[in-house]
């Protein structure tokens, strides 16, 4: 399998209207006087491609400096156009305006889902702008993103999956809230029938001492039953309709939709024949499925039809006994108060009676909710083991292809912030101390552990091992139970790895925030070289780099990976067109009022361009000729 590929930029309007680029497979070198527009082409690139840096990745005046630059190289009316190729040959046209979302198409002119850009499968690229390099060094966030780019593939697939974990956990705490709640309500319940089973109870036999008519007192059973009997077929044709509707037209709306699972550039794809039977099979069940769904929705049907009818013979003989109630209440006047006490409360029992059913059953809910629970947690914490086991083993594959020279080391789940964050919500507004607390807590137990001494209240547990005092351990396990959907969110906090990339000083080895400006870039830039399958376009990687390093150990890179990896480079160093040995040098002016290429070619043909702009002319560069050869 290839790399991917950035075939061509085009650009209408604005400072660089009529710009049209085409870049090689390997190396290509952007170069040009100050002003010509070089950083541009790139953050173009960048933009067509929605690449535009993170917040956190950059200070403001560097988010404010982008949009700057788009909107007064670009203008309000211009766009930007990336012929973008694929790894497996796909090709892609993004089109983007300095006011709109990216619109893109493939190369029969359909309209592409712009989430391939975020998915870093069949679009992706790899960008840093001018002394992104160094920042990279202060950003652990940044380390780790660079650290990913060099196994994309595997840890995008792993971390959809950690993230479809995570969402089901989310869904799971969702359900195991509502049984609980649900299980609350029903407890009331029970000590509210308890309460009206006893005055039912106690009319019944107030009825009796009264000395009420046997006959009167058997209406009143009589009525009970009828009631219990129409609430049974209104509690089975509501779960009958319930069931049909979701079986119904929603249903099958979803299944006519199968084969669009699938889109046509996949089938397109190197794998297209087996894609293509798939949707082919998707197509066979959107006929079958129908067919068997409908017959069991035309039961369904049926069978509230059934109930309705039954519902209708059941109120014509309740009817009856119903006239004859009235007649034999409006003939016990004198006892209206002590039957209307007694119906009450052979309503609200009624009503009430079938909680210790419901109860049951929310008990299994639970029990089953929970079981699923423990399931999902072992599969999440596995996937999580995974990435940091593929991040560990990438970062020792770095370690050992820069010789020495730079590591990176993999701490796993050290990013603490959303779980610190989390502990302040609870505890900020309990009167007491709780920054020292947390910070010890946080660095000691895992989200998940202190969910399960929570859940225990193990008390003396979390104190020990958090060194925190017992009334912190309380009141935070007190503030869990009063918020239980917090406790839930501890099970899913995603803590991150954190990699820690460190040049080797000397004989020391120092963590990239600790290192000049210059070492910086020395450490980050070998990284940024290494093989991948994304474009690497790099704004000027030379800065802050002394002429031995980039000869010695930049450019020795550049020839070594431009063969399997495209490079886009800015650069005002000749070393890494000439020594590079680049495929492509694109060579760029401007007048003042606009920029455009004067030449893109192979670096035979732009020779007599690096010399001018680079080395100062032939006159210059024989003169220093001239002076180093002089003994």
């Amino acid at each position: 399998m290839g790399h991917h590929k950035i075939r061509r930029l085009r650009v209408y309007g604005g400072f660089l209207d009529r710009l049209d680029l085409r870049f090689g497979d390997g190396l290509n070198c952007i170069i040009g006087g100050r002003g010509s527009g070089k950083t541009t082409v790139l953050e173009f690139i960048r933009f067509a491609l929605d690449r535009l840096p993170k917040p956190s990745s950059g200070s403001k005046g560097s988010d404010d400096r982008l949009r700057n630059l788009l909107s007064a190289n670009l203008g309000a009316s211009g766009y930007v156009e990336v012929e973008f190729e694929s790894q497996e040959g796909l090709s892609y046209r993004i089109r983007r305006t300095a006011t709109e979302a990216p619109v893109i198409t493939d190369d029969q002119g359909k309209t592409v889902d712009t989430k391939v850009l975020a998915s870093s499968v069949l679009i992706d690229a790899a960008i840093f702008s001018h002394n992104e390099i160094e920042e990279i060094a202060q950003s652990p966030t940044a380390q780790r993103e660079l650290l990913d780019r060099l196994c994309s593939q595997p840890l995008h697939s792993l971390q959809s999956q950690i993230d479809q974990a995570g969402d089901a956990l989310a869904e799971n705490s969702q359900r195991l809230l509502n049984v609980a709640a649900r299980t609350k309500s029903a407890h009331q319940d029970l000590v509210d029938l308890s309460s009206w089973e006893s005055k039912l109870h106690a009319a019944n036999a107030a009825m009796e001492a009264d000395g009420l008519s046997p006959q009167l007192q058997g209406a009143a059973v009589a009525k009970e039953l009828r009631e219990q009997e129409a609430a049974a077929l209104t509690r089975a044709l509501a779960a009958v309709t319930k069931l049909r509707d979701h079986l119904g037209d929603a249903t099958l709306d979803q299944v006519k939709g199968l084969d669009e699972l699938i889109p046509e550039t996949v089938e397109r794809g190197p794998n297209g024949a087996l894609f293509s039977e798939l949707k082919r099979e998707l197509i066979r069940h959107e006929t079958e499925l129908p067919i068997l769904l409908s017959s069991v929705v035309d039961r369904l049907r049926n069978l509230g039809e059934s109930l309705e009818r039954a519902k209708g013979d059941v109120a014509a003989l309740h009817a009856p006994a119903e006239a004859d109630y009235k007649s034999l209440m409006a003939e016990a006047d004198a006892h209206s108060e002590r039957l209307s006490d007694r119906d009450e409360a052979a309503g609200h029992v009624l009503r009430l009676q079938s909680v210790k059913g419901e109860l049951a059953l929310l008990s299994k809910a639970q029990a089953e909710a929970t079981k699923e629970r423990r399931r999902l947690l072992e599969a999440y914490a596995e996937l999580r083991r995974q990435r940091t086991k593929t991040r560990t083993t990438i970062s020792s594959e770095i370690s050992g292809r820069l010789g020495g020279r730079v590591r990176v080391i993999v701490t796993a789940d050290a990013e603490a912030s959303e779980y610190r964050d989390l502990l302040v919500s609870l505890m900020k507004k309990t009167g007491r101390q709780y920054n020292a607390p947390v910070d010890r807590l946080v660095t000691a137990v895992a989200p998940g552990d202190l969910g399960e001494l929570a859940d225990r209240d193990d008390v003396a547990a979390l104190a020990a091992r958090a060194e925190v005092n017992a009334d912190f351990a309380e009141t935070l396990f007190a503030q869990l139970k009063d918020h239980p959907e917090r406790r839930y969110e501890l099970d899913i906090i995603d803590r991150e790895d954190v990699p820690r990339i460190e040049l080797r000083v000397g004989d020391t080895w120092r963590s990239a925030d600790r290192l000049s400006t210059g070492q910086k870039s020395s450490a980050i830039l070998p990284i940024l070289l290494l093989e991948s399958e994304a474009p690497l376009l790099i704004d000027q990687p030379e800065d802050n780099l002394d002429n031995s390093f980039i000869s010695d150990a930049v450019v020795p890179q550049l020839r070594d990976i431009k063969g399997r990896r495209q490079l886009i480079t800015i650069t005002h160093n000749p070393n890494l067109p000439v020594l590079g040995d680049a495929e492509r040098v694109i060579v760029m002016e401007a007048d003042g009022r606009s920029s455009t290429a004067i030449a893109q070619d192979d670096l035979q043909s732009t020779k007599d361009h690096i010399l001018r702009l680079m080395e100062g002319g032939w006159a210059a560069f024989r003169l220093r000729q001239e002076r180093y050869e002089t003994p």
